[in-house]
């Protein structure tokens, strides 16, 4: 299933910049880059990430994220290097990215659940830091990923 959330972060994801920016708040503050990347597409149709929106979006995507997605990441990684299973890990690695879709569904569903107001003012900042700040307590190291 695709939706627009999946689309754009596809589209985004492609860019260098993006991808470096969102790996970096991955390893370096336990980021969600799904969560991210919702808030960065929300900004785009110039809609808030509410804190309740976000609590309930985090409730949704925690258990998927830690029981299958960062598994499937961390035995990729470990696989790194060893030649003899290359192929085992560019299986993994498609597997990772199809966990990844599906949690991007979960948030397409609770988006078009949720009551999203149009904001005033432009929101992406203030949407990642928002995500950030669910793993991140380093303000300093939130304005340098929001960056």
């Amino acid at each position: 299933m695709s939706n627009p959330v999946w689309e754009f972060a596809v589209t985004q994801y492609a860019r260098e910049a993006v991808a470096s920016a969102c790996l970096r708040a991955q390893d370096d503050a336990g980021s969600d880059v799904n969560l991210l990347l919702y808030a960065a597409w929300l900004a785009e149709q110039q809609c808030e990430l509410s804190l309740t929106h976000l609590a309930v979006l985090e409730a949704k995507l925690a258990p998927w994220r830690n029981q299958v997605i960062q598994p499937l990441r961390e035995l990729r990684r470990n696989w790194k290097g060893l030649a003899d299973a290359q192929h085992l890990r560019e299986q993994l690695k498609w597997l990772e990215l199809r966990a990844e879709q599906r949690a991007i569904d979960y948030i397409w569903d609770c988006h078009r659940a949720a009551v999203v107001e149009p904001a005033a003012t432009p929101m992406l900042r203030s949407n990642l830091a928002r995500v950030l700040a669910l793993t991140c307590p380093d303000p300093a190291l939130q304005e340098s990923l929001c960056t």
